[in-house]
């Protein structure tokens, strides 16, 4: 599986420490609804991880668009850089991700995690993200009264519980 991946110190899943990889594969153990995806799968999905399948980029990701073994339409984000900190960006957002489960999040796919790269799958939301409609490239066309901004919080509240 992963268990030779470097990663960050001092990830914790269910008391046991360890590594960021390795924490996100802890996770698969419960797993019913994704998996874990080969470097060769998601480098074919995304043509090479070709600049043309670029959806956009922020923080630790980038994110790819591509296509899974069925032709539906996934979205990769990939981890540009190897360090300490993004390694633990990416264990804490499979674990969490991988136990959430909300009509109205995304849901996750499934991740892959080789020696030098982390990417993590996700079904792909044609309308861009929420965040894009409210404060991105959308926002101008965006009306929304106190009675609707509450019932996006209250919404994504509930994906929490």
């Amino acid at each position: 599986m992963v268990a030779g991946s470097s990663c960050c110190a001092g990830d914790s899943v269910d008391g046991r420490s360890m590594k960021g990889a390795a924490a996100a594969a802890a996770v698969s153990a419960s797993n019913t609804s994704w998996r874990i995806f080969t470097y060769k799968e998601l480098h074919v999905a995304t043509n090479g991880l070709s600049e043309d399948n670029k959806l956009g980029e922020g923080g630790f990701w980038e994110r790819l668009l591509g296509e899974d073994q069925r032709r539906t339409k996934i979205a990769v984000k990939k981890l540009k850089a190897m360090n300490s900190k993004a390694e633990m960006e990416f264990a804490v957002e499979v674990e969490v991700l991988g136990r959430v489960r909300h009509k109205k999040l995304l849901g996750l796919r499934g991740y892959c995690a080789g020696t030098d790269q982390r990417l993590i799958v996700y079904d792909y939301m044609p309308n861009l993200s929420l965040l894009s409609h409210l404060h991105g490239q959308f926002a101008d066309e965006v009306q929304l009264d106190w009675k609707c901004w509450m019932k996006v919080a209250i919404g994504s509240d509930e994906g929490l519980l």
